[in-house]
């Protein structure tokens, strides 16, 4: 009765509910319980780490008591807030949540369905490993074609700090390695008089497509590169090995570095020209937040995913019963009836219409299926 159940509430849902589902009961299947919040939070936490915001325009309103209040722009701030750290524990979050922000470049504000998931605490290699599969695994369920670039932060700060590179001059360099311009890249390393044998390295690394087992190999000769981020990218190997995966390295990705300290990564889809999952290790988010302990998780943003256009093969219904005055009711019911048993749907109309895999026609009484 249960299995019956679910197949006909699976007939009933959207792609996109059904996918929203999927994902749910994927996450709970690895401890991550359901995170609740109200659509409101007081304006104070958003101010305070306005920095960390996709965008810094909240939607604002004061409630009757006269305390500052926001439409809710993100949710892993909540999440931060209210996680308790205990010493060799991990509490683990998934939420489906509605934000509120400007989408892109667009300057009105846009209700945002997003989920994801977040690990905060005592974490370890095992940790990483886990999300980033849960994260590949949420873009594999849109059954389109699909790839998880990642990369380590750490990687870019050994390199820019055996260039000596100043503020201004990482800023500038991070924007060229997320637009992959070589020939840019080329000049600054000329303008500046950097070792052309750092010049050869970057552009190896922006040359390199390998999956996790893979990279550490492909970093083996990279003396800067210091041996803690050796020791992180070597775990997450040992971890992958033999693994089939979705994960292909890209140097090119970076995060927001107000944001991420670490691994870091972005999920794409056929058909869908910008990321439609990003997410990595946070830490730098807790200590703001005067949070002890290291966090790491990723956002699904739904509104993308819904350019996808699944819902193109949906039906209204599996049968169109068409029926006229002459038609006995009984016999409308009883063929209803006998249809729905079976498991199918049924729109019964006395006109054409609508999406439908049947059409039956008992209109004078005759049945043509």
């Amino acid at each position: 009765m249960k299995n019956e159940q679910m197949e006909s509430a699976s007939m009933i849902l959207t792609s996109r509910e059904r996918l929203l589902y999927g994902l749910r009961h994927l996450y709970s299947r690895f401890g991550y319980r359901p995170f609740r919040m109200s659509k409101f939070e007081k304006y104070e936490l958003y101010a305070r780490n306005r920095d960390f915001l996709v965008s810094d325009r909240v939607i604002t309103f004061y409630e009757a008591g006269g305390e500052l209040m926001a439409l809710k722009p993100d949710v892993t701030l909540s999440i931060v807030r209210s996680a308790s750290y205990r010493p060799g524990r991990k509490e683990k979050f998934s939420y489906q949540e509605t934000v509120y922000r400007p989408a892109g470049n667009a300057r009105q504000f846009r209700e945002i369905m997003q989920c994801g998931l977040e690990c905060i605490g005592d974490l370890d290699s095992y940790d990483e490993y886990e999300v980033m599969r849960l994260a590949e695994r949420s873009l594999l369920m849109t059954e389109m074609p699909c790839v998880l670039s990642f990369s380590h932060l750490g990687i870019m700060n050994c390199l820019m700090d055996a260039l000596h590179a100043d503020e201004s001059e990482r800023l500038t360099l991070r924007k060229l390695l997320a637009a992959r311009s070589e020939h840019e890249l080329s000049g600054m390393f000329s303008s500046k008089a950097w070792p052309e044998a750092l010049l050869k390295d970057l552009k190896t690394l922006l040359s390199i497509a390998a999956g996790p087992s893979e990279l550490p190999a492909r970093l083996a000769d990279f003396g800067w590169l210091a041996e803690d981020v050796r020791d992180e990218l070597k775990a997450l190997s040992i971890l992958y090995h033999g693994q089939d995966t979705a994960a292909v390295f890209d140097f090119s990705v970076s995060g927001d570095l107000h944001y991420y300290n670490g691994l870091v990564f972005q999920g794409f889809v056929r058909g869908i020209s910008e990321k439609v999952l990003s997410g990595g290790r946070y830490d730098r988010l807790l200590e703001r937040m005067e949070r002890p302990g290291s966090a790491v998780g990723f956002a699904v943003y739904f509104s993308l995913l819904e350019q996808l256009g699944n819902d193109a093969e949906e039906y209204d219904a599996d049968v169109l019963l068409l029926y006229d005055s002459a038609t006995p009711l009984t016999v409308l019911r009883d063929r209803v009836q006998a249809l729905t048993d079976e498991g199918r749907s049924v729109l019964a109309q006395r006109t054409p219409g609508g999406r439908v895999r049947i059409t039956e026609d008992l209109r004078g009484g005759a049945v043509d299926a």
